[in-house]
């Protein structure tokens, strides 16, 4: 078999104000095959992004390349000037970026942006673009190609758009596909769509892939091959399935473990800590964060070692190890006394959009939370979920319906609901960014419920309390006096969710706070929510598009459709029994490892030590 690509001993730095450059990725070495796909695991920062557009031989700004080489076509990659690099970019290496809204101009016609590669890389124009340009929106699967190709890209859903992103990558039939995180925010069933046809695709084309992810579970779906990287090196490799069902390395296990699984009741487990932002010199730069920590951990550099046939991790304790098996928590006492009534009560919901001419977003929804229970709102993407949040915050108009809280009726707007209503229901959004005022500090932004609240505490009284908050979020009170853009996704989160709980509320409305995080800094939030929703006594509405999320968290699930509920019942009894299509579909389409599957017919070598690529008879897969 035919190396198309291979990496070699890739070191990419960035300068410091003083002394050598920071080091962020260090001797990286892959091969990518033809008809196969290589998946590179790891937290954000753990240098996965940066290896993928360094194999490209995309100089990222601002860095150092300090060693290494990207062979393609007999050349390397890395020596080539940025105009050479042009031609092969989009025509024999194509990449496929994480968020397809942004990689998409938003001024051009998915014609236009399909003709594009076309016209630069095979010349096509006219009616031959046009014919190249269908075929490809139906080898995606995008609906009535021809009218689609009159819409600009914010007239598609999330999951059609990163179908166009694909169909434009594939437009010119490259060698070589790099895939960076395609399905990350995106819902489960639309993300079971895309992977599929991402392996469908290579199989057909006989396309060399590249993927990166921080999800194991989806690799090990999808991958021939694994690398887990962290703090810029790979700490471990074999085949996809052989890591998952059998992992070596410390902090492989860990990013399973912090897997939500749709198979098994309990809550996941956090990685404490954060993520080395550097290649470590002088000891193991996961020792901080391991559970199997020796000292001999910190005397030394680890070296990558073979651990078992094909089998390589990094790791000074591996043979002492063995197999690391799974860790589960307890599954979570969702036992909730209800003598004391309902705390919320939805009767009938309807809302509508303007701009839908009357077509309900959410029509004739119903539910009941009780004090300290944990529900979950369940559907896809546009099943109207997340409008349902936000009416019963206050932030969307009720075309019909009641939402009733400790029994009496809500105003339907926030704007002429009492104070301490507005205390009493919080909501965390699904993008911190978004929702945290860039020109406040830490400490204003979890501070100000209490200037709203509790006008008559003293400014020493506030900081305690925000302190306090602080530390039940497991935030460092360093960070007091830090801007949101100085922080991470997951310090972010916590942020906004410290806000929540600051005012002592009685609901918090949780909008898929997690579906865009890291599998680690979503486990570490699920368990932050479950703990303090205990420690508080909180009720919490959690909007998700997630079941294995929800089996982690939630005592009841409603499900939603089309702005319609579908089914309802306890978590446990929705999990083992569903009753509706619609919710076997939604629990089919969540990701689960097997060690078989025909549809990958072979497993490729990460670079091995003969510099060839070797085939094997078993498989991974779906």
């Amino acid at each position: 078999m035919t190396t198309v690509l291979s990496a070699r001993g890739l070191t990419i730095g960035f300068p410091a104000p003083a002394g050598p450059p920071n080091v962020v990725l260090r001797d990286l070495s892959f091969d990518l095959v033809p008809g196969t796909l290589l998946g590179l695991a790891g937290e954000s920062g753990s240098g996965k992004s940066t290896a993928a557009l360094t194999a490209m031989g995309f100089p990222i700004p601002g860095s150092v390349r300090l060693g290494g080489s990207v062979t393609f076509d007999g050349i390397d990659l890395l020596q080539q000037p940025i105009a050479a690099l042009r031609n092969i970019w989009g025509s024999r290496i194509a990449y496929v970026a994480q968020d397809a809204s942004q990689s998409l101009s938003p001024l051009l016609r998915v014609e236009r942006l399909l003709a594009e590669p076309l016209r630069l890389h095979l010349g096509l124009r006219g009616d031959a673009a046009r014919a190249r340009s269908l075929a490809l929106l139906a080898s995606v699967s995008i609906p009535a190609p021809e009218t689609a190709m009159r819409r600009f890209p914010h007239q598609f859903s999330g999951g059609q758009q990163q179908r166009i992103a694909l169909a434009i990558a594939l437009a010119c039939e490259p060698a070589v596909l790099i895939l960076d995180e395609p399905t990350t925010g995106l819902d489960v069933t639309t993300q079971f769509q895309i992977v599929s046809l991402i392996r469908t695709l290579i199989a057909e084309t006989n396309t060399a892939a590249l993927m990166i992810s921080h999800d194991l579970s989806l690799l090990a779906m999808l991958c021939d091959e694994l690398a887990i990287i962290y703090a810029g090196e790979v700490v471990e490799q074999a085949s996809a399935a052989e890591i998952y069902a059998r992992p070596r390395h410390p902090y492989s296990a860990a990013l399973i473990d912090a897997v939500p699984r749709v198979d098994e009741p309990g809550l996941v487990i956090g990685i404490p800590g954060l993520p080395a932002a550097r290649v470590s010199e002088s000891e193991c730069a996961f020792a901080d964060r391991c559970s199997f920590v020796q000292p001999k951990c910190r005397a030394a550099h680890p070296a990558l070692v073979t651990v078992s046939e094909r089998h390589d991790a990094r790791c000074v304790m591996a043979t002492s190890l063995g197999v690391i098996e799974p860790q589960r928590q307890p599954p979570l006492d969702v036992s909730v006394s209800r003598s004391e009534g309902s705390l919320l009560e939805v009767v009938d919901l309807r809302c509508t959009y303007r701009q839908a001419r009357g077509t309900p977003a959410v029509d004739g929804l119903s539910l009941t939370i009780h004090p300290g229970e944990t529900v979950a709102l369940v559907g896809e993407s546009g099943s109207g979920k997340s409008t349902a949040l936000r009416a019963i915050a206050g932030l969307h108009p009720l075309e019909a319906g009641e939402i009733l809280f400790d029994g009496k009726v809500m105003p339907s707007h926030a704007s002429r609901r009492a104070r301490e209503l507005l205390r009493s229901i919080q909501i965390v959004f699904q993008d911190p960014h978004a929702s945290l005022n860039p020109r406040h500090t830490v400490r204003e932004i979890i501070e100000r419920p209490l200037v709203l609240f509790e006008g008559s505490l003293s400014r020493r009284e506030r900081r305690d309390r925000v302190c306090q908050l602080l530390r039940e979020v497991r935030l460092e009170q360093s960070l007091l006096n830090r801007y949101p853009h100085q922080l991470s996704g997951g310090q972010k989160q916590r942020v906004a969710i410290a806000r929540a709980f600051v005012a002592e509320p009685r609901l918090i409305l949780c909008d898929e706070i997690v579906s865009a995080l890291d599998v680690s800094v979503q486990a570490s939030i699920l368990e932050l929510i479950a703990q303090l929703t205990s420690e508080h006594g909180t009720a919490v509405l959690f909007v998700t598009h997630d079941l294995a999320v929800v089996r982690a968290i939630a005592s009841r699930i409603y499900v939603m459709r089309n702005g319609c509920l579908v089914e309802q019942g306890h978590t446990n009894d929705v999990f083992t029994a569903p009753r509706e299509a619609y919710t076997l579909e939604l629990l089919a389409a969540v990701p689960r490892p097997r060690v078989e599957n025909a549809a990958w017919p072979r497993r490729v070598r990460i670079s091995p030590e003969d510099g060839s690529a070797g085939d094997e008879s078993s498989t991974v897969g779906a």
